[in-house]
């Protein structure tokens, strides 16, 4: 349950918000299940923050500091999270359909079973992510940084990979039907045991 008081401060927009956390950096903020769909909060920060069963379709947090955050079963459906710092954040069961997250540090990002369907990860880093049962299909990955990542029973059906980084990620049982990669980004990878191609 999201405290009130913390959320009342949130929606006076980012800058009340980052003075509040400056003020107060120990405090974990609690907003979860909040429903900010279509708000812009570019830049806030927004690390260590619980937002799990959070609203934030369409929501623009670009340029925002979501390191450690917990947006567990959050939706984020065309959610602008481009150049965000996710790095360590758990994104387990979010659906991000057609959200942008072009630049973004995913690094040591937990996204398992998370739905990133058509998602643009245009040069993201998700190096050491967990995408294990993630729905990757159609998203665009070119130029990523996958490397170390796990991609077990991953669906990347269709999903651009092009120029991507495959440097030591598993990718056993992941679904690359239709996905657009290179034999030699296969052969990078760690494991690639009953790959659908």
């Amino acid at each position: 349950m999201a405290n009130q008081q913390q959320y009342a401060i949130l929606r006076q927009g980012g800058a009340v918000w980052n003075q509040w956390r400056k003020a107060y950096p120990d405090i974990l903020p609690d907003l979860s299940g909040v429903s900010l769909i279509k708000a812009t909060l570019i830049s806030v920060d927004l690390s260590r923050t619980d937002l799990s069963q959070a609203s934030l379709s369409r929501i623009d947090l670009s340029g925002s500091d979501l390191s450690e955050a917990n947006l567990n079963g959050t939706i984020l459906y065309r959610a602008n999270l481009s150049q965000t710092d996710l790095r360590k954040a758990n994104l387990s069961l979010t659906f991000l359909v057609r959200g942008e997250l072009i630049r973004a540090n995913l690094s040591g990002a937990n996204l398992n079973g998370a739905n990133l369907n058509n998602v643009d990860l245009y040069r993201a880093d998700l190096v050491f992510a967990n995408l294990n049962g993630a729905n990757l299909s159609e998203a665009n990955l070119s130029g990523a940084h996958l490397n170390g990542a796990f991609l077990y029973r991953a669906n990347l059906s269709r999903a651009d990979l092009s120029e991507a980084e495959l440097n030591g990620a598993v990718l056993d049982e992941a679904n690359l039907r239709g996905a657009i990669y290179t034999e030699e980004q296969l052969l990078q990878a760690r494991s690639y045991r009953n790959v659908m191609r």
